[in-house]
């Protein structure tokens, strides 16, 4: 079966979602991102730097509060709550790594005859 455009796009994304989704290596990146505007984030967050949340993620979690919180209990809203400003926070660090016209992806690419 020869792969298509749609096909290769969507095993790239994947590919791409599982790399970022894995922690980085104790050495780090091979180029630190260039001025950083959001701090590393602790591993676990204590009740003080919860209250610290970014604007952004309370209203997300609003909003999921609002459309699924009939169907959740009120610890599964607490996980939905720390989730959603964990993914606010994940977001901000990939948005502050800069990426120059020179890099390219981490994908390799080999064409298959069949």
């Amino acid at each position: 079966m020869p792969t298509t455009r749609r096909g290769f796009l969507g095993a790239t994304l994947g590919a791409a979602a599982a790399t970022l989704a894995r922690p980085l290596a104790a050495d780090g990146p091979s180029h630190p991102p260039a001025a950083p505007s959001v701090p590393p984030a602790s591993p676990s967050p204590t009740p003080a730097a919860a209250a610290a949340v970014d604007p952004k993620a309370q209203a997300l979690a609003a909003l999921a509060r609002e459309r699924y919180g009939r169907f959740l209990t009120a610890e599964e809203l607490a996980v939905l709550d720390d989730r959603v400003a964990g993914v606010e926070r994940r977001s901000a660090r990939l948005r502050a790594w800069k990426l120059s016209n020179g890099d390219e992806p981490a994908a390799v690419f080999r064409a298959a005859r069949s």
